[in-house]
Parts: structure tokens; C-alpha cells; sequence
């Protein structure tokens, strides 16, 4: 759905968000692999929990390493609320001018790995670097057994 701006309207200018090319974009499936291989690429992501049946989102950052997912965080509702709680998790790189790019969907069991003496525990921490906001970041949160699914945003191929 096209949206108007009413100053365009008065003007007689077109709508500069209802480009006629928006409408020969394609949404296609991302297979896994590839999912696996864009969630490297980038380190922000968006944490999606349930609180008090009401869902909440948070932008973390993130690394991945042997397909977990790992968080690291302060004390406080990501921390208690993902942990043991089955969790969303999003990472998109869409580019605003040509309006293509992908977005990646993970669901998966989050747990705090904090004090887990596992090598994949130790592995997934060592994988995060530094936070961007300040303070404290002692907490790590993986996500694991995942369920992982993309789409990309795309005008098709032009035939030569």
C-alpha cells in the first residue's frame, strides 16, 4: 500500500514512496547455508522475548559461531526473560535507496551461558566482541537449536 504525502499532493508532485518500479521486486527464499553465511556478515541484530505475555524487541549485538547465536548483555529483561524461553531473533541489511537487501529469521531456545564450562559455551563467548552501549556486559545469552529462514528483496534479472 502506497503512502501519501499530503504536501505532494497539493504540489501535483508524485509520491516519491510509490516508486512504480516497487512493484517489479521479488521476494525470495533464502536457504539456510546462505542464512548462515549472511548472519556473519553483520553484528547488530534485533532480540525478540516474551514478557508477561506481551511481546518485547531489543537491538543486541551478536556473533555467531557453529551456528549459535550469542548475546552478550547486562543483568535485566533480556537476561531473564530469554533465558530457558524459546526467542526470536532478526538481522536485515536492506538498502534504503534501492530498497533490496535480505532479512534473516532465527527461532530458536535461549539460554544464559554465563558460567557454562562447555567448549561450545566458551566457544560462543569468545565469538562476541565488545558492546556498543557502556557498562557492564559480564552475561551471555546463546540461542541454539535453531529453526532459520530469509528472504531477499530483489528486482529480477534484466534479460540482455
Amino acid at each position: 500500500m502506497a503512502r501519501s504525502d499530503p504536501s505532494a499532493s497539493k504540489s501535483g508532485a508524485t509520491d516519491p514512496v510509490a516508486d512504480p518500479s516497487d512493484r517489479h521486486r521479488q521476494l525470495d527464499d533464502i536457504g539456510e547455508e546462505e542464512c548462515f553465511d549472511l548472519l556473519q556478515t553483520q553484528d547488530l541484530g534485533r532480540l525478540a522475548i516474551v514478557r508477561d505475555g506481551r511481546p518485547e524487541i531489543f537491538p543486541v549485538n551478536y556473533a555467531i559461531s557453529d551456528r549459535i547465536i550469542a548475546i552478550r548483555t547486562q543483568p535485566g529483561v533480556k537476561l531473564t526473560y530469554a533465558s530457558l524461553a524459546h526467542v526470536a531473533f532478526e538481522v536485515e541489511n536492506i538498502d534504503p535507496d534501492t530498497r533490496e537487501g535480505w532479512v534473516v529469521e532465527v527461532r530458536g531456545f535461549a539460554e544464559d551461558i554465563t558460567d557454562a564450562a562447555n567448549p561450545w559455551a566458551e566457544s560462543a563467548r569468545d565469538s562476541v566482541g565488545h558492546p556498543w552501549v557502556m557498562g557492564p556486559h559480564e552475561h551471555y545469552i546463546s540461542i541454539t537449536h535453531s529453526q532459520v529462514s530469509g528472504r531477499r528483496l530483489r528486482r529480477p534479472p534484466t534479460a540482455p
